[in-house]
C-alpha cells in the first residue's frame, strides 16, 4: 500500500501535498513511512530479539489501576491557532487478558465509574498485540481504514498494537519493537495515524487526524502510555495545527487486584463481545479498504451494539439467549449498516453518477 494519498469517498486515492510545517515539527511531518521494521530508528536493529520477554511485558499490563489521563497542546504550528486548555481526568480500570497465544495477546479495559452513588462497569478500549504481524489495519483519515501488508523482513522481531473502540470498532494500529535496556521495558511505534480521540471527536472538527508515535513502558508502580502527536488537517492543503503530548499513567491498585463490578460485567458479557470481535474481523478480512459512517438514523454505531448487548444479557438471564449463529447475524446486520466500501458507495449513487 502506498501512503502517498488518502482514500477518496468513492475509491481511489487523493494525493497528499507536502505538509508546510515549521522546522520544529519537521521530524513529525506526514511523509511516506519507510518500513524499516525498527519502530523508532535504525539503532534498534542491533537490539536482541526476545519475544518471550516482550510478551511477559505485555501481560504485565494486566491488572487493576488508577489511571491519570493528561493531554496538552504544546506548540502552535499554524498561524492564528491558539492551543486549547490542557485536558486532565482520572479513572479506575481493570485490564484483563482476553486471549493469550504464543504470538498474540488481547487486553480488554473495563472502566469503573461512580453513578448515582454506585459503582458501574463500562466496557472501554481494547488492545491486541501480535508478534511479527504482516497485516496492519491502518487509519487513513476521513473515517477510512485500509489494509497495509508488510514484508516479513520489515516486521522481524516487532509487535503490532491494534487499538479498538468501546464497541470493538477499529481505531488505529502501529508496530514497533520492545526493548529491555537499562532496566526499562518499553515499546515504541513507528509513525501512526489515529482518528480524533473520544475526548474531542464530538467537540472539534478543525483537524482530521493525529499523526505521531505511541510509547508503552513498564514502571515500578504499573505502566505508562506516552503519545507525541501532531493534529493535522488533511486537505485541500494538508498542514499541522499543533503538537500535543499525552501522558496516561496506570498506577496498580494492589489492595484491590480485581474490581468486582468489572469482573461481574465481563463474565456476563464476554461471550457477546467475542461474537462482535469475530464479525468485525470478518469485515476487516473482506474489505481491504472501508469507510465507517458516523451515524445511522441519527444514532452512533456503539448505541446499536450496546443495545444488542443489553438484549443478549437480558435473554441470557431469562434463560433463552439466542444461539451464537443468530447473535452473529444480528451483529453483522448492525455493522453492515455502517460499513461503506467502494462498491457499496457506487451502488448508492444515482444512475447519472451523482
Amino acid at each position: 500500500m502506498s501512503s502517498s494519498g488518502v482514500p477518496s469517498r468513492f475509491g481511489g486515492r487523493v494525493p497528499l501535498q507536502p505538509l508546510t510545517l515549521p522546522a520544529l515539527a519537521l521530524v513529525m511531518a506526514c511523509a511516506s513511512r519507510q518500513d524499516t521494521g525498527t519502530g523508532g530508528g535504525g539503532k534498534l536493529e542491533a537490539a536482541a530479539c526476545d519475544p518471550a520477554r516482550d510478551k511477559a511485558a505485555i501481560l504485565q499490563m494486566a491488572g487493576t489501576y488508577q489511571v491519570d489521563f493528561a493531554f496538552e497542546e504544546t506548540v502552535s504550528l499554524s498561524e492564528g491557532y491558539t492551543p486549547h486548555e490542557p485536558y486532565r481526568t482520572t479513572g479506575t480500570e481493570q485490564v484483563s487478558v482476553v486471549e493469550d497465544t504464543p504470538r498474540s495477546v488481547t487486553l480488554q479495559h473495563i472502566l469503573v465509574v461512580e453513578k448515582n452513588g454506585k459503582r458501574e462497569a463500562l466496557k472501554h478500549w481494547r488492545q491486541d498485540w501480535t508478534f511479527e504481524d504482516t497485516e496492519l489495519l491502518e487509519f487513513r483519515g476521513h473515517r477510512t481504514w485500509e489494509r497495509h501488508t508488510l514484508s516479513p523482513e520489515a516486521v522481524k522481531c516487532t509487535w503490532s498494537q491494534a487499538v479498538f473502540e468501546v464497541d470493538d470498532g477499529p481505531r488505529y494500529e502501529g508496530y514497533g519493537r520492545w526493548t529491555h535496556e537499562r532496566g526499562l521495558s518499553a515499546w515504541e511505534s513507528a509513525e501512526t495515524w489515529r482518528p480524533l480521540p473520544r475526548r474531542e471527536y464530538t467537540k472539534r472538527s478543525d483537524y482530521d487526524v493525529l499523526v505521531g508515535t505511541n510509547r508503552h513502558a513498564l514502571t515500578p508502580k504499573g505502566w505508562v502510555h506516552e503519545q507525541d502527536s501532531l493534529k493535522v488537517v488533511l486537505g485541500p492543503t494538508p498542514h499541522a495545527l499543533v503538537r500535543e503530548r499525552g501522558l496516561n499513567q496506570y498506577t496498580r491498585q494492589s489492595a484491590e487486584p480485581n474490581l468486582p463490578e468489572a469482573s461481574a460485567y465481563w463474565k456476563e458479557s464476554q461471550g457477546f463481545w467475542a461474537e462482535v470481535r469475530q464479525e468485525w474481523q470478518a469485515v476487516f478480512q473482506e474489505h481491504p479498504q472501508f469507510t465507517l459512517r458516523e451515524t445511522v438514523d441519527g444514532k452512533p454505531r456503539s448505541q446499536y451494539l450496546f443495545g444488542l448487548a443489553e438484549e443478549h444479557a437480558k435473554s441470557a438471564q431469562e434463560g433463552h439467549a439466542p444461539p451464537a449463529p443468530e447473535a452473529r447475524q444480528q451483529i453483522r446486520a448492525a455493522l453492515e449498516r455502517f460499513v461503506e466500501t467502494a462498491v457499496s458507495q457506487r451502488s448508492e449513487r444515482s444512475p447519472d453518477g451523482t
